[in-house]
This record gives C-alpha cells, sequence and structure tokens, in this order.
C-alpha cells in the first residue's frame, strides 16, 4: 500500500498538466458556444438553444446518432462500417438507467481526459517533458481534435492506441497486442496498431504472435457479421454503401487522390484557402511529410503505425474527412516542438490553428458540416 501511495504521489506533478491543459480546453470551446457562436456565426434550427449546442450536438448529431442506435436497437444496414466496441461500451454504461445521451457526454469527456494524461505521459517518455508539454498543446490546438467532445470513436481510440504503445515501451508485448485488439474493434486504423507489433526487436515467431492477437478483434467483429448476418466481410459491404451515398467510392492506390486534387490546384478549378476539400487535403499531404521526421526521431513502429493510419482512408479514393483521419497519427504531434524551435512562431501558429478549431466547432454543431 505505502508503494501504491508512493508511485502515485510520484505521477500526480505528471498527471496535473495533461488534466489542466484538458480542462482549459473543453473550457474555451464552452465559453466559445455560450457567448461567440451565436454572435459571429449565428444559429439555426439545429444550434438554437444553448441545450442544443453545448449538449445535443455532441452526443447526438451525426455519426454519434449511429452508435447510438446500435447501443439501443443493434445494427441496421449499413451501420456495420461501424465498429462495434463503442456502442458496445455506450450499451453497457447506459444498463445504469441514466439517460443514454448523458452516457455519451460522461464517456467522451472521460476518455478525452485519459487520451490526453496519455498522450502527455507516452510523449514524455520520447521527447521529455518539455517537449512533451508544447506537443499537447499542439494537440489541444488541432482543428479536428473537437471530435474528442463529440460522441465518435476518437478518444476511446486514442485511448487504446496510446495505452498499447506505452505497454509497448515497456515491453509488455502480450498485454499491449490484446490492447491492440480492442483498438481494431473500435476502428479498422486499428490494424496499424498490429502492424507496428511486427516491428518489435522479437523473434519472427513472436512478432508474429502480437501481430495476430492484435487482429483478434476484427476476427471476432468477422464471426458476429458470419453468425448475425452470413457474412464476415459485411462491414465492407456496408462502408461501400456508405462511400455510394457520399459519392467517394473508388478503391484506388492511396496518394492517387492527393495527386489528383493537386492537379486540380494547378488547373485552377480548386483553390488554396479555408475550403474543407483543401483543409483535408493539406492535411493529409503535411502529415506525410512530417513523417520523415517521425522515421528520424522516433522508433520504426511510430512511423509504420502512423504511416498505415494515414494511408487506409485514401483507398477510397477521396481525401474527403482527412482532417479528422490524420488525428489518430499522434507521433506527428511529437516531433512537432523539435521542428518549430521559435516560440513565438510556435504559438502563432496554435493560436490560428485553435481558431479553425473553432470555426469546425461551430458548423459541426449547426450540422453545416463533418468531416
Amino acid at each position: 500500500m505505502l508503494v501504491f501511495l508512493h508511485n502515485l504521489l510520484y505521477k500526480l506533478p505528471q498527471i496535473f498538466y495533461p488534466v489542466t491543459v484538458f480542462v482549459a480546453w473543453r473550457s474555451l470551446i464552452l465559453i466559445f458556444q455560450l457567448f461567440v457562436q451565436p454572435v459571429y456565426y449565428g444559429v439555426n434550427k439545429d444550434s438554437y438553444s444553448i441545450y442544443q449546442r453545448v449538449f445535443l450536438s455532441w452526443t447526438t448529431y451525426w455519426d454519434s446518432g449511429h452508435y447510438i442506435g446500435i447501443a439501443l436497437k443493434g445494427y441496421q444496414y449499413p451501420q456495420q462500417a461501424f465498429f462495434p466496441l463503442w456502442s458496445l461500451l455506450i450499451k453497457i454504461t447506459s444498463l445504469s438507467g441514466v439517460s443514454i445521451y448523458a452516457v455519451v457526454y460522461f464517456l467522451t469527456f472521460i476518455l478525452g481526459l485519459t487520451t490526453f494524461i496519455l498522450f502527455y505521459i507516452l510523449a514524455s517518455r520520447l521527447i521529455g517533458q518539455t517537449k512533451a508539454k508544447y506537443a499537447l498543446i499542439f494537440f489541444a490546438s488541432f482543428p479536428s481534435t473537437m471530435f474528442l467532445h463529440a460522441g465518435y470513436t476518437e478518444g476511446l481510440f486514442l485511448t487504446l492506441t496510446l495505452l498499447s504503445f506505452l505497454l509497448l515501451e515497456k515491453r509488455l508485448y502480450f498485454l499491449g497486442s490484446l490492447v491492440g485488439g480492442l483498438i481494431i474493434l473500435t476502428r479498422l486504423a486499428g490494424v496499424g496498431v498490429a502492424v507496428a507489433y511486427l516491428t518489435i526487436n522479437k523473434s519472427l515467431g513472436q512478432k508474429l504472435r502480437y501481430f495476430i492477437l492484435c487482429l483478434l478483434g476484427l476476427g471476432l467483429y468477422m464471426i458476429y457479421l458470419q453468425i448475425a448476418f452470413g457474412d464476415a466481410f459485411y462491414f465492407a459491404k456496408a462502408q461501400q454503401a456508405w462511400c455510394q451515398i457520399s459519392n467517394r467510392c473508388s478503391f484506388t492506390f492511396p496518394l492517387l487522390p492527393l495527386l489528383n486534387y493537386l492537379g486540380l490546384l494547378l488547373l485552377g478549378v480548386a483553390k488554396v484557402g479555408l475550403t474543407y476539400d483543401f483543409i483535408d487535403w493539406i492535411s493529409v499531404v503535411l502529415f506525410l511529410f512530417l513523417l520523415v521526421f517521425v522515421y528520424r526521431q522516433l522508433s520504426f513502429s511510430y512511423f509504420v503505425y502512423s504511416l498505415t493510419a494515414l494511408l487506409l482512408p485514401l483507398f477510397s479514393g477521396s481525401t474527403a474527412g482527412m482532417v479528422r483521419y490524420v488525428l489518430v497519427a499522434f507521433p506527428i504531434f511529437f516531433i512537432v516542438p523539435s521542428l518549430i524551435k521559435n516560440k513565438i512562431l510556435m504559438w502563432v501558429v496554435l493560436f490560428l490553428l485553435f481558431l479553425l478549431q473553432l470555426r469546425f466547432v461551430a458548423f459541426f454543431t449547426s450540422r453545416l458540416w463533418v468531416a
């Protein structure tokens, strides 16, 4: 008991900083929604009341509604494209009798907080506390970090992924790969974690064992789909249906969407600016470029995870939504403080990114935009 208390007291200062940043981040968004959003961005039928803006929009709008629907009624085609762990967690937690919307809000708060804490702990281990502080603020300021506030999978996915890499750093590979199985039950991008476990300094047989354990979550979901719907690959067909609805459904080499949009820019068909298409494109281009520095400064496992997580969505043939998808490539944020060494420039970049995040908040909570 004394050892436990000693370790807890030792880690409190390390936890205090990310908790402070998280609370400040959530508070600034709340203040913006209460006082600034109605004045500068206006309100509509979906954001007229404070209740809609600060609660209902985060718990029910867009994909959040689908996850709640799965938790309440089970899968309805094509919802099988949404992997099950987040809805299952919502369903289990709501058995307490608390409103399911309150459950979603509570879970996003807790998982957002754990994401910030684990991000900082892992960053401190890899790049030192000083740089980790700037990396965390950069992460909090990034435009799509607002999805940690919504009833999406980002908080659960990042919490589990950061935990798995922390276990990897401590060479607890078996536990880390088991967590990897839960990650893939959350989102297909968890395949990147499985690939990362192929790079550890172990024999080929051990690497394959951990790789298979990471893929266990995908296997379990496929078994469920086979039993419930007669098709283990039903999630792929469901994803095909979603991309047909959004008119971005052409399986292709992942770099082609980037080159195609570059061609539109060069021809003047697409414009450089705050359009969502351009923001999606430039986000993934910059993150892919920054992977060079991840390769140089961090271990190879972080590079292959980030590369996999960035390329998987591009196989759809579109860059749509990439500003959201790049968020899970967390090692990119770790190397930013070593690249932007001028503190004034760093704070200017942080300020501009956070302004863009607030713009995203305003449009997301008014049902005018979703990544």
